[in-house]
């Protein structure tokens, strides 16, 4: 049930991602790995992404503070950086101004030793 209500969520993004989730697989202990969810403002006004924020210490969110204009491509990047061993499912929370609701980017995989 919960992936539905989170699919629903991310369908009224007002950006268009090309993905809304990686599976970085196996992820050895204590090496960062690079993420990178870019998106496509497909709406006709121009949108601000007022915060990114991952859903904890261990991923470093970055992403576009200026308007992204109509048509433009831009990415939200994070770094995650692995400590504890076992599957891991991780996401980016992120608003906009184009929107009310949240958009959730995901991510998992399993840290190895």
């Amino acid at each position: 049930m919960l992936g539905i209500a989170v699919a629903a969520v991310a369908a009224v993004s007002p950006l268009s991602w090309k993905t809304t989730s990686l599976d970085l697989g196996e992820v050895k202990a204590g090496v960062s790995k690079n993420l990178e969810f870019e998106f496509t403002n497909e709406t006709a006004e121009a949108i601000t992404i007022l915060d990114a924020k991952g859903s904890c210490g261990c991923t470093n969110v970055q992403y576009p503070k200026g308007a992204i204009e109509p048509g433009a491509t831009a990415s939200i990047s994070a770094t995650f950086i692995s400590k504890n061993t076992g599957v891991f499912k991780k996401n980016i929370k992120i608003k906009t101004s184009a929107s009310e609701e949240f958009t959730y980017l995901h991510f998992n995989g399993e840290v190895v030793l």
